[in-house]
């Protein structure tokens, strides 16, 4: 169904948005230039995890509408930004168990009264819960999108490699294999052949091209090297400048203006941090001590090792690192697959750096600017001050990363969105007014505040 309009529109001579319904911007913008309109009438979006607004490891609509791109679509008035927004609970990485999105159910334990450290409660939202969504056939909120007769303008993947974004045509036809591939490709049934994210993106025939790819294709290396994946190391660097270079020259073939970003150090990132290397006493959430008075380190973790988020859980349940006779401890280390090791943690900072290198050549060669998304992501460790606020890279408490630890929340999305617009004005002489970072802290206001059980 979607897509059968494409070639008569096209032959026709009018604009894709001529056959529907033009919908009024979630905020109208005024002061817009004709050359502002211009840029932004046609904005499209390729890319991963957080061009999709992927949050709290699930696509769902609570939160792509505020995917950057969806905010910088809002701030330059893209007329009717269409993203392949997903009903609650979403999908995500839990949804082979049956699970959608993370939520916080408290700010700390009630199990646990006598916390010194709070001890925050995340679920994954089951599927059953929720008897109307159909993760398998249906999980769009409505037929209107899932049978939208164009491309969306966001065509941003989670979970795909570099070279997806101009190849991949479904699950089974990708490298990453990703599961949302199908999702917001829609290949399916389609009248007019199977088409890449690229080749989907340009038979829109852009005005404004925002390219942001390569995170996943060390990070799933990072967050699954031992979990019987096909991630047994990141892309290697030949490969990754040959697909790279290709993804910018079919971008430049379309004659849009073409922005790209570089990739953060994720490693700096909480879902790498914030677990201890030493047992937590389970009552006081502190660092348990032994008979002298000393924390006691977990099996199977060294000097210089980095704990991936979902050791706390194997600790908790499982016991899993801590010493048999201490607390619930099996006296069996920690899983492989839940640490990084430095041999580990040297193949993903080379591959970030010659990423970022590659990344520079290519777009340097062909006058693509770059957003440099890996020092901004950098600023958070000393901290980023907006509007009275102050975000940081640290856990729930910071106000940039999600549930997840990986990817930026709601307003995290906003400060990526402002980064992004000072680069499309700086080269592209316009002058897109930035988000409103106060106004949009009161509009989320009521979402934040839904989500936190009381205690």
């Amino acid at each position: 169904m979607f897509f059968k309009n494409i070639l008569f529109v096209l032959l026709s001579g009018a604009l894709f948005l001529s056959s529907c319904t033009l919908q009024t911007p979630e905020i109208t913008k005024s002061g817009l230039s004709t050359n502002d309109k211009m840029l932004f009438s046609r904005f499209m979006a390729l890319g991963d995890n957080i061009v999709a607004g992927y949050q709290n490891a699930a696509l769902t609509e609570k939160h792509q509408k505020y995917s950057f791109v969806a905010l910088m679509a809002r701030q330059g008035a893209t007329p009717d930004f269409k993203q392949p927004l997903l009903a609650y609970p979403g999908l995500g990485s839990e949804s082979y168990g049956g699970y959608g999105t993370l939520e916080l159910r408290y700010l700390d334990n009630p199990n646990t009264p006598h916390t010194i450290n709070p001890d925050p409660i995340v679920y994954a939202v089951p599927f059953s819960d929720y008897p109307d969504f159909d993760p398998e056939n249906m999980p769009y909120v409505s037929t209107d999108i899932m049978n939208y007769p164009f491309p969306y303008n966001n065509l941003g993947i989670p979970g795909i490699f570099v070279d997806d974004v101009y190849k991949a045509k479904s699950k089974l036809k990708s490298r990453s294999h990703s599961g949302l591939i199908d999702v917001v490709l829609r290949n399916a049934g389609n009248p007019y052949g199977e088409m890449s994210p690229f080749a989907q993106a340009k038979l829109f025939q852009p005005s404004l091209l925002v390219c942001w790819v390569g995170m996943y294709d060390v990070l799933g290396y990072a967050q699954f090297s031992g979990g019987g994946q096909s991630f047994s190391e990141p892309t290697s660097d030949e490969d990754f400048a040959t697909y790279y270079a290709a993804l910018m020259d079919s971008l430049k073939s379309t004659r849009a203006a073409v922005v790209a970003g570089n990739i953060p150090d994720i490693l700096d990132m909480p879902y790498f941090n914030i677990v201890p290397h030493v047992v937590i006493d389970t009552v006081t959430n502190t660092p348990y001590l032994d008979a002298n008075q000393q924390p006691i380190p977990l099996i199977g973790v060294h000097d210089g090792d980095k704990l991936l988020m979902p050791a706390r859980l194997a600790m908790k349940r499982d016991g899993d690192g801590i010493p048999a006779g201490v607390l619930n401890g099996s006296g069996d280390p920690i899983p492989e697959d839940m640490v990084l090791d430095a041999d580990e943690i040297s193949m993903v900072e080379n591959a970030i750096g010659n990423y970022n290198t590659i990344i520079d050549s290519v777009c340097s060669q062909r006058k693509i600017p770059v957003v440099d998304m890996y020092s901004f992501f950098k600023q958070l460790q000393s901290g980023i001050e907006v509007a009275g606020q102050t975000f940081t890279d640290s856990y729930l408490s910071g106000g940039f990363y999600s549930l997840d630890g990986i990817h930026p929340t709601d307003l995290g999305n906003a400060l990526i969105a402002n980064q992004w617009l000072e680069m499309v004005n700086s080269k592209f002489r316009v002058s897109i007014p930035g988000v409103d970072i106060p106004a949009l802290m009161s509009e989320l206001q009521p979402l934040m505040a839904g989500t936190i059980s009381a205690q």
